[in-house]
C-alpha cells in the first residue's frame, strides 16, 4: 500500500489533473493506492474571501466571487470530461448549492465564526476530490473516494483541530481498508475532518500533508510520497536565497527541524505519525517524475549531508521581552508562571533565551493571544513587544553565516544552529 498527497498546483487546471491521473496511473502497476488532494489551485484562498465578503454585507462582491469559484471548476470539468459531464456536473452543482447556502446564512446573520470558516472551506477539497475521482473513473480505474470528515475525527477546535487517533484509526480499518478489495485506488480529502459531534473541523492550513501522514499510519503504508512543483526539498527558500541546492535525504529529526523554524515545503505536524511508525516520505516533482527529489526516513540520518547550510526564514515573529515589576531573579517560579500563560493563551513560540532578569520569546504575532498574555501578565511583569521581526535559522552554520549576522535583537547559537532574530 502507498499513499500519495498531491497539493493544489498539481491540479491546477485540466491538463494538470490529466497529469495527476497519468502519475497515478503509473504506480497502480506495482500497488494500490491511496491518495490524499488538497483543493484546486487557491480555491481555499478565495472560499475564504467569499466567506469574508459574505460577513461584510456585500452581497454583490459575494455572488461575484461566487460565480468565479464555480466558473472556474466548471471550465476544468468541461475540459476533462466533454459531453460525458452530466454525472460529475451533478455533484459539483450539489457542492455550490451547499456552498451558496452557507453564504445565505453569513449573509443573514453577519457573523463568520470558525466553525463555519471550517463547513465552507471544506468544500475545496470536496470539489477537487469528487473531480479528480470522477475523471480517474472515465480513464477506466476502479476508483473510490469516500468522505474524510467521516473518517478523521478530532476534537472541536475548529481551524486547527486535534487528531483523536484511537477513534480515527478504527474508522481506516472500518471505513477505508474494506474499500480497496474492490478498488484500485482510494481519493480522499486532504484538510478536513470532523468532531465527535459531527461538526466539520479542519487541520490547519496546508493540513493536506499530515492528512496524508495520518491514513499512512492507520494504513501501515509502504511509503508517503509528497508531490510538489519543486525538485525535492532545497537548502533555502529559492524566492529569496539566490542559490540553492537539492536535499537528496533527510532524518525525520532534520525535517522536524526544518518544519518547526519555517520551511513550508511540507506541514509541521507530517512528520510525527509516519516517524512513529517507521514510514518514510519522499518529496517529488510532478512536472517531472523522473527526478529523485527527497527522502526522509530513518537512514536519512546516515544519508544526509551536514556540510550543506540550511537556510530558513519565518516572517510575523513578534520579540517579548518580559522582567519581573519588583527587579527580582528571574527563577523557577516566575518562568514556570509566564510558560503557563504561554500554554493557556496559545502563543506559538519559536525561540526562548532566560537571562538573569528577564525573559525573551520569539513567538508567532497573533495578535489577540499576545494581547491576551500581556494582559494575565501585566501586573506582576513589564513587557516589552517588537511585532514585525524574522527569524532567520541557519542549520550547519558556518563562518561565513556567522560573520553575516550584522546587527541583530536576539542571536542564539545552539549546537549546529545558529538562530537571528531581526527587523
Amino acid at each position: 500500500m502507498l499513499v500519495m498527497k498531491f497539493g493544489g498546483a498539481s491540479v491546477k487546471d485540466a491538463d494538470a489533473v490529466r497529469n495527476v491521473s497519468q502519475i497515478i496511473g503509473s504506480y497502480l502497476e506495482e500497488s494500490k493506492l491511496l491518495v490524499v488532494i488538497s483543493a484546486i489551485d487557491k480555491t481555499t484562498n478565495h472560499l475564504e474571501r467569499l466567506a469574508w465578503l459574505a460577513k461584510d454585507a456585500d452581497e454583490k462582491a459575494t455572488w461575484t466571487q461566487f460565480e468565479k469559484i464555480r466558473n472556474f471548476h466548471f471550465g476544468i470539468i468541461e475540459g476533462l470530461f466533454g459531453a460525458d459531464a452530466e454525472g460529475v456536473n451533478q455533484k459539483v452543482a450539489g457542492y455550490f448549492a451547499e456552498i451558496e447556502r452557507i453564504c445565505r446564512g453569513i449573509l443573514l446573520l453577519n457573523e463568520f465564526p470558525l466553525r463555519t470558516y471550517d463547513r465552507i472551506v471544506a468544500f475545496g477539497e470536496l470539489l477537487s476530490s469528487c473531480i479528480l475521482s470522477q475523471f480517474l473513473a472515465k480513464e477506466g480505474y476502479a476508483v473510490a473516494c469516500p468522505d474524510s470528515r467521516e473518517i478523521i475525527k478530532t476534537d472541536a477546535s475548529h481551524s486547527h483541530a486535534k487528531v483523536i487517533w484511537s477513534l480515527t484509526n478504527q474508522n481506516i480499518q472500518d471505513l477505508v481498508v474494506p474499500l480497496f478489495q474492490s478498488s484500485q485506488v482510494v481519493i480522499m480529502q486532504g484538510f478536513i475532518a470532523s468532531s465527535t459531534e459531527g461538526k466539520v473541523t479542519t487541520l490547519g492550513r496546508e493540513g493536506s500533508d499530515y492528512s496524508a501522514s495520518i491514513f499512512a499510519q492507520g494504513l501501515n503504508a509502504k511509503s508517503v510520497t509528497v508531490w510538489k512543483d519543486v525538485a525535492g526539498i532545497l537548502n533555502g527558500d529559492p524566492r529569496i536565497e539566490a542559490e540553492t541546492v537539492k536535499l537528496d535525504a533527510l532524518s525525520y529529526s532534520r525535517a522536524v527541524e526544518m518544519t518547526f523554524y519555517g520551511a513550508s515545503v511540507i506541514h509541521p505536524k507530517t512528520i510525527k505519525p509516519i516517524r512513529n511508525a517507521g514510514i518514510p516520505l519522499y518529496v517529488k516533482c510532478f512536472k517531472d517524475t523522473s527526478l529523485t527529489g527527497t527522502s526522509i526516513s530513518k537512514e536519512g540520518e546516515l544519508k544526509q549531508s551536514n556540510d550543506v547550510c540550511i537556510r530558513v526564514k519565518k516572517k510575523n515573529q513578534a520579540l517579548l521581552t518580559i522582567q519581573p515589576k519588583d527587579f527580582s531573579f528571574m527563577e523557577g517560579p516566575q518562568i514556570n508562571r509566564i510558560f503557563a500563560a504561554v500554554a493557556k493563551v496559545g502563543v506559538e513560540v519559536s525561540l526562548v533565551q532566560a537571562t538573569a532578569i528577564s525573559l525573551m520569546l520569539c513567538a508567532t504575532m497573533q495578535e489577540a493571544t499576545i494581547s491576551e498574555l500581556e494582559s494575565i501578565l501585566l501586573d506582576d511583569f513589564n513587557i516589552e513587544i517588537k511585532r514585525e521581526l524574522v527569524l532567520n535559522t541557519y542549520i550547519n552554520y558556518g563562518e561565513a553565516e556567522w560573520n553575516a549576522v550584522g546587527e541583530s535583537l536576539l542571536v542564539q547559537r545552539a549546537g549546529n544552529k545558529l538562530l537571528v532574530v531581526s527587523e
